[in-house]
């Protein structure tokens, strides 16, 4: 029997490592990556393969996934996880590297990460990119990062259409306020507030994420496609 395999970009941050053990859990294979920090997993029955990749580094997307492709048989699901912040700067403060920096890791990264995908990938397969609520509501001081997941709307609605014939769905979950290390920065007294400000009267965790996202990644969505898909407790009403 063919078992199913994850590719799971930025798995050793918070978000990364929480939708890998849910994907893995679900008995996915996994092809994981890695920049700085080390991926804590604990093995099970399926196959678990981590990889160094610097989204900086030239070429290493292209041959990463050469490198998975060699590795397992049956590549179907693609979840890119990976992304950084910005600073908090007004626009007139902002430097060219960071913009660089910015939309290489968090957008163009991830449209070279689904080209190769696709060279690979066995249909039915599907692909989700974590974006973020900022899309949908901007976020003064961080308008660089907002811009690059507002791009990651504008790439899944054209893929969603452009691959949907050739077997591929394709969707965002953006999360909303997360309790994670990102938000460190933020006293308890901000955290409640911005506690207060979701219907739901609390944070999210990681595993709300994950588990979003390891449903776009099942059949229980296989007529979902293009669609952004917001795990913030019912911060954004639409």
């Amino acid at each position: 029997m063919i078992k199913k395999t994850a590719i799971v970009i930025g798995a050793s941050g918070e978000i990364g490592l929480a939708t890998a053990k849910k994907l893995q859990n679900d008995g996915y294979n996994l092809a994981l990556t890695y920049n700085k920090n080390q991926i804590n997993l604990t093995p099970n029955k399926n196959e678990v393969k981590t990889y160094h990749l610097d989204l900086l580094e030239n070429g290493g997307i292209e041959k990463f996934f050469a490198e998975v492709g060699k590795d397992f048989e049956f590549v179907d699901t693609l979840v890119f996880c990976a992304g950084i912040a910005q600073k908090r700067t007004l626009i007139f403060d902002v430097q060219n590297e960071d913009i660089d920096t910015l939309f290489e890791v968090n957008i163009k990264s991830a449209i070279k990460a689904i080209r190769e995908f696709v060279k690979i990938a066995k249909t039915p397969a599907n692909i989700v990119l974590v974006g973020s609520f900022a899309e949908k509501v901007g976020c003064s001081c961080e308008s660089v990062y907002a811009a690059t997941k507002a791009a990651m709307t504008g790439l899944c609605k054209s893929l969603s259409s452009e691959l949907g014939n050739f077997g591929y769905r394709i969707n965002v979950v953006a999360p909303g306020f997360i309790d994670t290390k990102m938000n460190n920065n933020l006293g308890k007294e901000e955290k409640d507030d911005l506690a207060e400000m979701t219907p739901l009267q609390r944070l999210g965790t990681t595993e709300d994420v994950a588990n979003a996202i390891a449903f776009l990644c099942s059949e229980n969505a296989s007529f979902i496609t293009g669609q952004t898909l917001y795990v913030d407790g019912g911060l954004i009403l639409e």
